[in-house]
């Protein structure tokens, strides 16, 4: 009976130690969470576990631990806000994935962001195509933002992600793979070079990789794009 009296205030001692800290740290949303930030947490929590879990030691053998993690998180918070260079090594930097309805496939590479990663991220703003979009940017939590085009596309779903078609949807949309085929054919690209397709007013809207030449490369923030930079074509007759 004693041991389950000590793992009870323990567990209690440990919850309100953890909140208490958690609020020392500062507010922020979960989705806004820095992977250090998700580290320290993850310690913070697993010190308290095995606060509750030690009997035979001093409960404060977890308590102290805890309170320094805090402090060094607390300590890093300051210095993010004064010093950039240690902001941008904590919480990283927000990635361009589309500019001026290009797709910044160099970027996507770099952060391990695939084309279904894209497609699923716009559906849930709301964005059916990348034909829609502007600008996206992937943010440091791993959200997406993205600013649509000022002229208004009536865009299907994607019939097409990473080269593979998507039946159901393509069904849905009164088309079958004979019209699909003839389509791409008529675009002369190959099936696998089609990152992404839509239909546009009856018409297949494809994302496709294009090459640059040195005149036309473009920089964001100092740096050149350029060959891993692909081109959004909306093939809309007139």
């Amino acid at each position: 009976m004693e041991n389950y009296i000590i793992i009870t205030i323990r567990t209690l001692i440990g919850f309100f130690t953890f909140f208490i800290l958690l609020r020392f740290m500062g507010k922020r949303e979960v989705g806004q969470l820095s992977l250090f930030d998700l580290i320290i947490i993850l310690s913070i929590a697993d010190l308290m576990v095995l606060g509750i879990d030690g009997f035979d030691k001093d409960l404060l053998y977890s308590i102290i631990p805890m309170l320094i993690v805090a402090l060094i998180q607390r300590i890093m918070a300051f210095l993010s806000l004064k010093i950039a260079k240690i902001r941008d090594l904590i919480d990283g930097k927000s990635s361009y994935i589309i500019i001026n309805g290009k797709i910044n496939v160099k970027e996507m590479k770099i952060q391990r962001y695939n084309m279904s990663d894209l497609y699923t991220q716009l559906r849930s703003l709301g964005i059916k195509s990348i034909q829609e979009v502007e600008i996206a940017i992937l943010e440091t939590s791993g959200n997406l933002s993205a600013f649509k085009l000022e002229k208004d596309i009536d865009a299907s779903l994607p019939v097409i992600v990473s080269g593979e078609i998507d039946y159901i949807i393509l069904e849905s949309l009164g088309k079958n793979k004979d019209w699909l085929y003839k389509e791409i054919d008529e675009k002369n690209i190959a099936l696998n070079d089609i990152l992404g397709a839509c239909i546009i007013d009856n018409k297949l809207a494809i994302v496709e990789k294009i090459n640059y030449n040195d005149e036309n490369n473009f920089e964001i923030t100092g740096k050149v794009t350029g060959q891993d930079v692909y081109r959004t074509h909306v093939y809309i007759e007139d």
